[in-house]
């Protein structure tokens, strides 16, 4: 067996030491880049039931207008009926936002950082 001068063993651990942030380096950036990624597909994919979801509260808003302003016998009085319950709700959450959206955005945020891959199973696998 041959023997290493000390400078060739700090020049090694030079080298190890090297490599070895090189690769908790990388390690960080592709955990970083898959929550990035993790995130971005979480708010695309709410984005678009939000979407979908208005777009039909949209359609449900106006039966409704129309409905009560038959009953009404003035179709701007249904208007009106659904436009004002719209602005009672608006003040009501704009009153009480801090409440509504503070612990619904934490709580979203913390399970989509903070979960670990581990945790969430694929399809046909078991927990080991």
């Amino acid at each position: 067996m041959e023997k290493k001068s000390f400078f060739e063993n700090i020049s090694e651990i030079k080298e190890n030491i090297r490599d070895y942030l090189e690769t908790k380096l990388s390690i960080y950036l592709l955990t970083g880049f898959q929550k990035a990624v993790k995130a971005s597909t979480v708010i695309l994919a709410n984005s678009i039931i939000f979407f979908l979801f208005s777009l039909a509260l949209f359609f449900v808003s106006a039966a409704a207008a129309i409905y009560i302003g038959d009953l009404m016998e003035s179709t701007v009085l249904g208007l009106l009926v659904v436009g004002g319950a719209y602005l009672f709700l608006g003040i009501v959450v704009y009153f009480f936002k801090k409440q509504i959206f503070s612990r619904i955005i934490i709580s979203f945020l913390s399970d989509v950082f903070f979960k670990d891959d581990d945790d969430e199973l694929m399809p046909g696998e078991n927990k080991k």
